[in-house]
């Protein structure tokens, strides 16, 4: 029974990997949770590429946040965006709804793509961050090639040329699922086109793709890519992006239609508002993942600079990191309250490190004993990862049962246009 003594709030902000991760271990915490978002859904982030190259339906990407509380009787969603933070009052402000107190604070509000200052990036590239970015792009793509088939020639003027802007794991996984789009589906649904003439390339900056992999890795990545008919090009940077083409830093041109943007992150407007100085783009925390001066505010997710306690090493911005640095923060603030105990460091847990190129090609490296995998057992880990991590059963229903489609049909279940405002 309650004693009567007021529960502390806990304001959780943002419903990324972080603020899921941290509502759910807060489940049987003595203390009341505002989830608050701007969105009224979880986006599953690493499977994105796939909502723009047709393989899943958004729904199965996005997750409804609201059915979190169904299942958890402390917890309450907000749709609302975030406009202030002041740590002094303990107040956040919102653009579209009242102030709110807090006795903790968990930020997760993400970031942001970094176009690093690249002429036309802004007006002209497709960023793919969020699900509204990966719709775009899906639709961008499909009305142009819907163009093309009433006219020809779009297919041989560039109209349909893709550059992919980044050789990280974004970068690697679009240009892959869109050659098997490319290729092997769209001939099918535009056979009057020629696709011979359409070309994907992935242009790097650095010399060699995934270089949080080892070479090996890299060049098997490279090869690949290349024998599915994709131009990689190391060793070049963007200097300007436009609707029909991209120009190198080496002064080429590169015609393109459509420019995806995989190059980087940048921190949020609001990371200013927690009152420290922002190291590499993002926001220092304690080992204990709080702000230095208050220990009642945590940053999670991609916003914050985490760096795991017994070895110090800066993790990546990574769906896994978040995930465990929320619910590290759940774990901390229940044993504040419940238990009444100091904070553990956060220590995270590699559980492996997976990219895939496409059909039946990946690449893992598999703690503890960093085991290498490529080709079709790297892609069947892939899944299976993917799956297990996916929110929500019916979502994990959908997306294997679309990858079984695929898989044994090059086709591609979701490759259609909708128009909410359309007439039938």
């Amino acid at each position: 029974m309650s004693d009567g003594t007021p529960r502390s709030r806990v304001l959780i902000l943002g419903g990324g990997f972080g603020g899921i991760g941290a509502a759910r271990k807060l489940r049987k915490a003595p203390v009341d949770v505002l989830l608050v978002d701007r969105h009224d859904y979880h986006t599953f982030q690493p499977l994105l590429y796939q909502v723009a190259t047709d393989i899943l339906a958004p729904e199965t990407v996005g997750h409804p946040i609201r059915e979190l509380v169904h299942a958890q009787d402390n917890l309450d969603f907000a749709q609302a965006t975030v406009s202030g933070i002041d740590l002094d009052a303990r107040t956040v402000t919102f653009e579209d709804w009242e102030p709110q107190t807090y006795d903790y604070l968990v930020v997760g509000l993400g970031a942001r793509a970094n176009f690093f200052g690249t002429t036309g990036a802004e007006e002209h590239a497709f960023p793919l961050y969020t699900l509204s970015h990966a719709i775009r792009l899906k639709e961008h793509l499909l009305r142009r090639f819907e163009a093309a088939a009433k006219d020809p020639s779009l297919a041989a003027d560039g109209t349909l040329d893709v550059v992919v802007v980044g050789g990280g794991p974004t970068g690697v996984e679009t240009a892959g699922a869109l050659s098997e789009l490319f290729y092997n589906v769209f001939p099918q649904d535009y056979p009057s086109l020629d696709l011979s003439a359409v070309s994907i390339t992935l242009v790097e900056h650095g010399d060699r793709l995934l270089a949080m992999f080892d070479e090996g890795i890299s060049a098997y990545t490279l090869e690949t890519l290349t024998e599915r008919n994709v131009t990689v090009r190391l060793g070049e940077s963007v200097d300007e992006i436009a609707a029909d083409h991209v120009t190198l830093g080496s002064g080429g041109t590169i015609p393109a239609g459509t420019t995806v943007w995989g190059a980087g992150l940048q921190p949020v407007p609001l990371s200013g508002d927690l009152g420290v100085e922002l190291v590499r783009g993002r926001v220092p925390v304690t080992e204990h993942l709080h702000l230095e001066h208050h220990p009642e505010v945590f940053v999670v997710g991609d916003m914050a600079l985490t760096t795991d306690s017994p070895s110090g090493d800066v993790l990546p911005q990574l769906g896994s990191v978040a995930l465990q640095a929320g619910e590290h923060v759940g774990v901390t603030i229940d044993r504040m309250e419940r238990r009444h105990k100091d904070p553990h460091p956060f220590h995270y847990v590699d559980k492996g490190t997976m990219a895939t190129i496409g059909r039946r090609a990946a690449v893992a490296v598999v703690p503890p004993h960093h085991i290498t995998l490529t080709g079709r057992a790297a892609w069947a880990m892939w899944g299976a990862v993917h799956l297990a991590l996916l929110t929500g059963g019916d979502s994990r229903m959908a997306a294997m049962s679309n990858w079984f489609w695929s898989f044994t049909t090059h086709d591609r279940p979701s490759r259609v246009l909708v128009h909410p405002d359309d007439e039938d």
